[in-house]
């Protein structure tokens, strides 16, 4: 899998902490610390999905289309990552039992996994990973 999911994970998270504010992409790079032109890049496939907002302008900035509880991750692994967990496999001997078929079999595999994976990510939500950290931030034992 690419890092696209969990950047636009990030990006989704960090806007749910800013609700009813407009976050500029400068912020919200700072906070992925990803180049800006990738992050723009996720940013537009975001946008276009209707799960973020963008205004231009000297007030404009990114928001949220929903509300946190309501963006699940599978909506987010669809639109970046779909596809990126079935191995690539190189040609092979078609003279060779397994090798004729390899491929084949490992595609639909990986197929059926991944769709009991986008399963999993329908029942976790974006208000569930703020929580998450906001839990195991408040339990850090890291004291300076």
């Amino acid at each position: 899998m690419n890092s696209d999911f969990s950047i636009a994970v990030h990006c989704v998270a960090y806007l749910a902490e800013k609700q009813n504010q407009r976050v500029t992409s400068e912020d919200i790079s700072q906070s992925v610390s990803v180049h800006p032109v990738r992050l723009r890049k996720i940013l537009s496939i975001l946008r276009k999905e209707n799960i973020i907002a963008s205004k231009e302008g000297a007030k404009g900035g990114f928001s949220l289309n929903a509300q946190p509880e309501q963006i699940t991750l599978d909506k987010i692994f669809r639109i970046t990552s779909e596809e990126t967990l079935v191995p690539k496999c190189p040609d092979s001997n078609d003279n060779c039992i397994i090798g004729k078929h390899l491929s084949d079999v490992l595609i639909r595999i990986f197929h059926n996994a991944e769709e009991h994976f986008l399963n999993y990510l329908k029942g976790v939500t974006v208000q569930d990973i703020i929580n998450e950290i906001h839990n195991n931030s408040s339990k850090s034992s890291f004291h300076a």
